[in-house]
Parts: structure tokens; sequence; C-alpha cells
């Protein structure tokens, strides 16, 4: 799909494995310090075998462990994603490379969406509703394409969707300031949301999928009576 745009090797791999394992940290003077990971996906420490890059054909920085790359494995690359900072809304998006887009609900509580894109095309979505006035989310659906998977997105979808705290604002938009910057202020102030998700199927890929969240019970939603009232509102 995507090498069939584009010359192999010209931009580098976009079959890399993604962790969202990249953070960005806002400061209280309003700068941003990048952490990356300290260790590769086998407790290998970066100060001593990696080495960062950027990967052209995902538009994301990727690490490159030396020992997992000498000791055979495969996968020796990643690329690193921060979900909270690094989305976009749809008229932000570049189409190039990996891009998590939001595209927010029709109203407060409403269900809204994080969709991921691969050079401009969808390739994945997570549907979730936010209720910030009585501090709950659900996850409702993670869906990745077929022809895409096991790269990580699911894990990348989700928790893009746990970090979306910030549908709305009464501010006007030409106050709000950069929107990554919110995404990691609403980041902030959703200490002490609490999520559910809806039913998870019986499969062995969507049960490994439940068990890695990082949530106390999967498949038991918990909808407030605004998100109800406005899903009620938005049923033909």
């Amino acid at each position: 799909m995507f090498e069939d745009r584009r010359p192999p090797g010209e931009y580098g791999s976009a079959d890399l494995p993604v962790r969202p394992a990249l953070r960005h940290e806002l400061n209280p003077d309003g700068t941003l310090t990048v952490h990356p990971p300290q260790h590769c996906p086998r407790r290998h420490a970066v100060t001593d075998s990696g080495t960062f890059s950027w990967v052209a054909a995902l538009r994301l920085h990727s690490l490159l462990c030396h020992r997992c790359r000498d000791d055979g494995h495969a996968d020796h690359q990643w690329a690193l994603i921060d979900p909270a900072y690094e989305q976009t809304d749809a008229e932000e998006a570049t189409g190039a490379g990996l891009e998590l887009v939001a595209v927010p609900p029709d109203e407060a509580a409403g269900p809204g969406r994080i969709e991921l894109h691969l050079d401009g095309h969808p390739v994945g979505a997570a549907t979730l509703a936010v209720c910030t006035a009585d501090r709950l989310g659900v996850l409702e659906h993670v869906q990745v394409d077929g022809q895409v998977r096991r790269r990580g997105y699911g894990r990348v979808l989700a928790l893009a969707a746990f970090s979306r705290l910030d549908w709305f604002t009464d501010v006007p938009d030409w106050m709000r300031g950069d929107h990554r910057v919110r995404a990691l202020r609403a980041v902030q102030r959703g200490v002490g949301y609490r999520w559910t998700t809806t039913l998870i199927e019986d499969t062995p890929e969507a049960r490994g999928f439940a068990e890695w969240l990082p949530l106390p019970k999967v498949g038991e939603p918990r909808y407030c009576q605004h998100m109800l009232d406005a899903a009620a509102r938005l049923t033909p």
C-alpha cells in the first residue's frame, strides 16, 4: 500500500512498529521538554545501545537498538510517537507519514473519534465519549485495517483516546494557542478521569489487547447521563 506509492528505501520504511514511548512535558513556563524512552522493549538501555533518528516515511522519530540488531532480532527499530502531543485535526493534517487526526463530536459528551492516517489514508480509528462534567470516558471501539496490524497502531489509538479531554472549550479560537499544548494541558487536567470500555470481542487478539489496556477493568462501559442524552439526540 504505502510502498506502492513510494520507491522502496527512498524515504525509509513505513512498516516499522510504532511505540507510544515518546513523551512531551509541558513546563510551568510554557516550554516543552521531550522525554525519549530510556530502554528498548527488551530493556536494553538506550544510553548504551540506542540511536535516535528520523523516519521520513512516517514523519516520526525512531529508536534503533544495536543490541537487538546484533542479537538477530528482526524488530530492532521502532518509530516513536507521543499520542497526546502528536495529534492534529482534519484542517491541519498534512497527509504525509503517520498522523493522529482528531475528529471531535458534534456536541459535548457525544461520541468522537481519533483516526490514524498513513500517508493521508485512514488505516485505523478509535471511537470514544468523554464527559468533562462527570470526568468520565468510555473507549467504545478500536479498529485497525488488517493489512497494517501488529504494528502497535491499536495501542497508539487507545492512548490517544485516553489523552483526549479537551474536545470543547468556551475560549475563542484565536485565544486557544497551539492545539498540541492544549492537549498536554488536558492530560494534566485529566488526572482522576475514570475510563471504561465497551464489550471486548472474544478473540485471542482482542483479549490480548484488552489485557494490555492500562485500565483496572474492561468490557463494562460506564456512561453518565450527559453521554446518554447526547447519544439520544444523535440517534435518528
